[in-house]
């Protein structure tokens, strides 16, 4: 014969205990970020003082033995060719050395690296109303490559269109990106912005856009500058480090 066995649901958790989670979620999700961010600057750090160096006296060994044959030569010919070999092996890898951390983003802040990085792009205006305060790395970096992935879509979805980056703070900074293209715009799983959304939300921050038919198009990136009490995982801007 079947019984019936009842058991008495688990008390919910008390609403404490929810936000203590979520801060927890939170904070775990800045420190893989922080991490992440570290990470990304050793390998920039090495290869910038590592293989480029190696690099560029390759280069210039190769240019100098050059000057003892003639050109026309076999072996004129091959060094000619190996030395333009090297010149674009160093122009590769300081692409990929800019693009893993552009100097100017830490040399000269997030508005400086944001212009470099708009004159790429043609019809691109930046516009800072104010001068932005200190930002913790992890907020930099968020931004730039914010900004990289929105220029580069629209150049590649919105080719022709006038942008207009707009970065302003109060308690956050906040990075619009508004271009006049003919919109229809939508943040796809797996591709840039979607992942650029991930990003800026383990810093607690928000990504919204706005990209009716007919345009245009405005994508807005939202980061807190100000953490709550005990919320820690922004990298310190000098050391690198969580604080």
């Amino acid at each position: 014969m079947l019984r019936a066995s009842w058991r008495k649901p688990p008390a919910p958790l008390p609403e404490k205990s929810y936000a203590g989670l979520l801060a927890d979620l939170a904070r775990s999700r800045r420190e893989i970020v922080g991490a992440f961010e570290i990470e990304r600057r050793r390998i920039e750090r090495d290869l910038h003082d590592g293989a480029q160096q190696y690099l560029v006296a390759a280069a210039i060994k190769i240019g100098e033995a050059g000057l003892d044959v003639d050109p026309a030569s076999a072996s004129g010919r091959l060094l000619l060719a190996a030395q333009d070999d090297a010149d674009q092996a160093l122009r590769a890898l300081r692409n990929t050395v800019h693009g893993i951390q552009p100097s100017a983003l830490l040399d000269l802040g997030l508005e400086s690296a944001v212009r470099e990085l708009a004159s790429r792009f043609p019809g691109v205006q930046v516009r800072c109303p104010h001068p932005l305060p200190p930002l913790p790395q992890g907020v930099l970096s968020s931004g730039y490559f914010f900004v990289s992935e929105a220029l580069t879509n629209t150049a590649k979805h919105a080719p022709g269109a006038e942008v207009v980056v707009l970065l302003t703070t109060d308690e956050n900074l906040r990075i619009t990106v508004t271009d006049t293209g003919p919109g229809g715009a939508t943040v796809r799983s797996g591709h840039g912005l979607s992942g650029m959304r991930e990003r800026l939300v383990a810093f607690g921050g928000t990504m919204t856009i706005s990209s009716p038919p007919g345009g245009p198009t405005q994508v807005l990136a939202t980061m807190p500058l100000l953490l709550g009490p005990g919320q820690s995982g922004y990298l310190d801007q000098t050391r690198g480090t969580p604080p």
